[in-house]
């Protein structure tokens, strides 16, 4: 089950982060190593109503952070697939217990459906090659280079999905 996050969630928000940092960082990666996301950022997600949560038999297995508008959107190094309105998924994560579920697919339909819209923006850093093959297996479109402002190994590429 997907649902909004709530306060008493951050424990096990954080231990799914946790553990997404720790395979990043067995694989080389400078993505969310410089202690992001942590509790605070993740405590304001969830005040703002953007913060879901996947839940399996009580305990949390996914957690993905969705916005209407960012505005590092605005300047891409390359074209987005339409100007249509957007969500912005960020923070996608997932515990290793169940990678290979296709976890990620199912928290990416929920947000298409939940806010009935068509077009989802997300970005990841270029070493993080599992994201990028789930994004492209998904049918997101690999749209150019955008620069993040939480971390100092800012350079990201942006993905786009439409759907008719």
């Amino acid at each position: 089950m997907i649902r909004l996050a709530q306060i008493d969630d951050l424990e096990g928000i954080m231990s799914v982060i946790k553990d997404a940092q720790l395979r990043m960082k067995e694989a080389h990666m400078t993505q969310w190593q410089n202690n992001y996301p942590n509790p605070k950022v993740i405590t304001k997600d969830i005040e703002d109503k953007s913060l879901y949560v996947y839940t399996k038999d009580g305990d949390i297995i996914g957690t993905m952070s969705v916005f209407s508008y960012d505005s590092v959107y605005d300047h891409i190094e390359g074209t987005w697939l339409n100007q249509n309105p957007y969500i912005v998924i960020h923070r996608i994560a997932l515990a290793s217990s169940v990678l290979g579920q296709n976890k990620t697919k199912e928290m990416i339909n929920f947000a298409f459906n939940h806010f009935n819209i068509k077009d989802i923006r997300i970005d990841t850093h270029p070493k993080n090659t599992p994201m990028i093959k789930t994004l492209e297996r998904l049918g997101f479109v690999y749209c150019g280079i955008v620069y993040v402002t939480t971390d100092t190994d800012a350079l990201r590429l942006a993905y786009h999905k439409h759907i008719i």
